[in-house]
């Protein structure tokens, strides 16, 4: 186990080698959260208590500086992003690779819905998620693929930036499964709630190197709830 000094050297060795400071925001509230329903890829757009925590997450992160902000293209995370963007003036860039878990056939239903309506594949899908999906789906072992995929090239692209990505819950749920190299059974351990706050420092493209450190996960102290 590396001592205290050990750990100081490696953080500063990281600075110098190009460190990346990555801000994971899950985005504001949707009617679909509310009401627990499987939303995945379905472009639901934020309730009006979603829109008033990405204003508290704006409030919050005004006092940060942001090089470059990055979103999931999808509604929820847009409008969360461009709401925390605005104070900084900066652009939202979306992209697909962002997205939710796709659960395929699953989406609008609820847990009890689909013990129900497919309660062989739920379960096969629950007992091992890296390689079953939801009919018309992804895997997660796919979702952890195209999500670490973009936050190693992120990284890379802004070395010694701060990073601003707005996504959801299962993106950072795969981002900490990386850098913690987890096993994919584990992927469910982690609490993000929405309009929370998750913040590494990567050292180059690598999320599990000795100089990548979680220093937050989850917070939501600013949503005053």
């Amino acid at each position: 186990m590396p001592n205290y000094r050990q750990l100081r050297l490696g953080i500063q060795k990281g600075r110098e080698s190009g460190l990346a400071r990555i801000f994971l925001i899950r985005h504001g509230e949707t009617l679909w959260n509310k009401n627990f329903l499987y939303q995945g890829q379905k472009d639901i757009p934020l309730s009006e208590k979603g829109r008033l925590q990405a204003q508290r997450l704006a409030e919050v992160l005004k006092r940060e500086t942001f090089d470059v902000v990055y979103s999931s293209d999808l509604k929820r995370a847009v409008e969360t992003a461009e709401i925390i963007a605005a104070p900084h003036g900066l652009p939202v860039i979306c992209t697909k690779e962002l997205r939710e878990l796709s659960f395929g056939k699953w989406e609008g239903h609820s847990y009890q819905d689909l013990e129900k309506k497919y309660f062989e594949e739920f379960h096969n899908w629950l007992r091992n998620p890296g390689d079953n999906k939801p009919p018309g789906g992804e895997s997660l072992e796919e979702l952890i693929q195209r999500v670490v995929g973009f936050a190693k090239l992120a990284a890379r692209n802004h070395s010694n930036k701060n990073i601003l990505i707005v996504t959801h819950a299962g993106p950072i749920r795969a981002i900490l499964m990386a850098v913690l190299g987890l096993d994919i059974m584990h992927f469910w351990k982690f609490k993000i709630s929405n309009g929370s706050i998750t913040i590494l420092n990567l050292e180059g493209d690598e999320l599990n190197s000795d100089n990548t450190f979680i220093v937050k996960v989850n917070e939501t102290g600013h949503l005053l709830e």
